[in-house]
């Protein structure tokens, strides 16, 4: 499991997921900003929106690497493409509706006193900043602060805060300007001071946030804070020449930065120099907020509520929604919940199709799927070890896994075949180009087993297949049916052992490691190749150590041309792939379900086909610009708030 996989708020039924690195974060998904090179302060344009296709295809792999999006000075857009901040204007309504931020609803909206979302979520939690906690964050978290940047449905990296960005020669040193004129809920006007104090509160060591990790090793002098070494105002992020320019210094060149600091959502400067810490903002009366939002009521055992801040003048997102409820629920089906008409969105799981498919009212409902982490499934060797040392024995079973077959009979539609470590949408993907690597030949598999020395898996020791328990509930049956593929078309035997997750993990950390044939997936940390290719870097979770893939990775990271850095990686992936060090399966996809009622053109496909809401909505993307409850919500919605 990776860190990013707990980026979740651990609220459900709309959903709002930090995953990127981008989170994610990012929360997520799949470009990878690089940074311009050449003379410093000389920066280059933002990738236009892309404008929605009428016939939104279906996922497809990509074979051509995505082009990178480079550092902005000026938005700019396709003509006739509305930028996001045009977006958020709205669509006048033909009745002359406008909400409480001054923004007309479309002509199917319901009336404004309607223009409310529902979600549930455990109860508990003490934080709604992500810089006061990421892991305990409560149901409606992260409403409160806005980030530098955002990123659009096709994983493009936008401006949010920061209007314009730079990057110094060296790749060391990023000067963000900021928009001004955005104001906090208390009068204040939003400024550089106010990032600086909320990173360095989270680097303070007598804060103890949870999520250090993230920027230690990237931003200067970061890790010697946490670890008290030296004060905090050491730290990389300092305020430039002016109260709008904001300063990031890096321990190395990062070119993805932009995309890391999707998560930058600030606390208030003075609330925090009031208050001492984040925590000011679970109380009503002591909240400060400068995004749409502010606390309306927060009651741990019965709900939180969200209403509009009145001072809110951002103007890149302008929501249509103008209350939000976060209800406290124990146990109990979120599912369940759906149906009942109780929230507006749902994650549906594998055991939940086919209740879909045969209920009457549900059977006709769109079953949305996206990403989230680019989760990777696959299954991996010891390749120190025999009969695994053998590329290809590795390979021979690449080639028997039937992946389209499993994922018809198990998965579908929340999987699509993996070749690679890199899921299609992801920065720096190749797809197609890794097929003939691995694809399913059962000629080809029992070719090689026997050129490895054991024709039709005569003399080929019966081996253990370790799965790590706390997985899917699909992990049984993919399993069973990978050894049963092997075993079919290899002639080998195979036997399988579930381990409960901190066993399977202690053993397959342990050096030498004590799993040599295993089962286990990898979802994003942050939204780099750099992140999840370096899953097999030498010496880092598993033991494939090749030095020429080592190299590829060390020479694509610090660039900040986006061809050459694409290239690279490009070259490491099938490196990996032809070696065959894992056997890569599928890669997972999110299922959700909408009411009818929930209507939003960030839930159309993009162009990867995956659709829904990928990133959330306000602080990562523009999502709330275009989210709205449509006249038909009182057909369906039965909840009490």
């Amino acid at each position: 499991m990776s860190n990013l996989n707990r980026l979740s708020s651990r609220w459900t039924g709309r959903l709002i997921s930090r995953r990127g690195l981008l989170a994610a974060s990012g929360m997520g998904a799949a470009v990878l900003l690089a940074a311009c090179a050449g003379t410093p302060a000389t920066p280059t344009t933002a990738p236009a929106a892309a404008a929605p296709s009428p016939t939104p295809a279906a996922p497809q792999p990509t074979a051509t690497p995505r082009p990178t999006p480079q550092p902005v000075v000026i938005q700019t857009a396709v003509p006739g493409t509305p930028t996001p901040a045009q977006q958020a204007a709205g669509t006048p309504a033909t009745g002359g509706a406008v909400n409480v931020f001054g923004k007309a609803l479309p002509a199917d909206a319901a009336p404004l006193d309607k223009q409310w979302t529902v979600t549930v979520g455990e109860g508990g939690h003490k934080a709604m900043d992500f810089y006061e906690a990421v892991y305990d964050r409560a149901p409606l978290a992260d409403y409160f602060g806005i980030g530098l940047t955002h990123i659009d449905a096709d994983f493009n990296i936008y401006p949010g805060v920061a209007e314009r960005w730079e990057l110094s020669k060296d790749g060391l040193t990023w000067t963000f300007h900021l928009r001004k004129g955005i104001m906090w809920s208390d009068g204040n006007e939003l400024t550089a001071n106010d990032y600086v104090q909320t990173f360095r509160y989270s680097a303070d060591p007598k804060h103890a946030w949870d999520f250090t990790w993230y920027w230690q090793g990237v931003i200067k002098n970061y890790t010697d804070a946490v670890k008290g070494k030296v004060p905090t105002s050491q730290i990389g992020v300092r305020q430039g020449e002016d109260p709008y320019t904001l300063i990031v210094e890096t321990e190395q060149p990062v070119p993805y930065l932009p995309a890391q600091i999707l998560y930058s959502w600030t606390l208030s400067a003075r609330a925090l120099d009031q208050y001492h810490s984040g925590v000011y903002n679970t109380n009503p009366k002591t909240c400060v907020s400068c995004g749409p939002f502010i606390l309306e009521e927060w009651s741990p055992d019965r709900r939180n509520v969200l209403g509009p801040n009145k001072a809110y003048s951002y103007k890149q997102v302008i929501p249509y929604i103008q209350k939000m409820y976060g209800n406290i629920v124990k146990g109990g089906s979120n599912f369940q919940r759906f149906q009942a008409g109780e929230i507006d969105s749902v994650e549906v799981f594998s055991p939940d199709i086919k209740v879909i498919q045969n209920d009457p009212k549900l059977k006709d409902f769109h079953i949305y799927t996206n990403p989230q982490d680019f989760r990777v499934f696959y299954a991996f060797f010891d390749v120190t070890i025999k009969p695994w040392n053998n590329p290809k024995v590795r390979q021979a079973f690449a080639h028997a896994v039937d992946r389209d077959s499993i994922i018809k009979a198990i998965l579908a539609p929340l999987a699509i075949p993996a070749y690679g470590f890199l899921m299609p949408g992801f920065p720096s993907a190749i797809y197609d180009e890794l097929k003939p690597l691995t694809n399913y030949d059962p000629q080809k598999a029992k070719q090689l087993l026997a050129e490895a020395g054991y024709p039709n898996g005569q003399g080929f020791p019966e081996v253990t297949f370790y799965i790590r328990g706390s997985g899917p509930p699909t992990d049984a049956a993919v399993t069973q049916a990978l050894a049963a593929g092997w075993q079919q078309v290899l002639g080998v035997k195979i036997k399988l052992q579930t381990l409960d997750q901190p066993s399977f993990m202690a053993k397959l950390n342990a050096k030498p490691t004590q799993i040599p044939f295993g089962w286990i997936s990898y979802g994003m940390d942050y939204f780099d190749a750099s992140n999840m290719l370096g899953v097999y870097k030498g010496g880092g979770r598993h033991n494939w150590n090749n030095a020429q893939y080592d190299k590829l990775l060390e020479e694509a990271g610090p660039l900040t041309d986006p061809e050459k850095r694409n290239a690279l990686y490009a070259d490491a992936q099938k490196l990996l792939t032809s070696e065959a060090p894992a056997v890569f399966v599928y890669h997972q996809l999110h299922g959700y379900l909408y009411q009818p009622y929930y209507k939003g053109k960030h839930l159309e496909k993009d162009k990867y086909g995956y659709d829904g809401e990928e990133w959330g909505a306000f602080p990562v993307n523009y999502g709330l610009n275009d989210v709205y409850i449509a006249g038909n919500v009182d057909q369906y919605r039965h909840a009490t708030v």
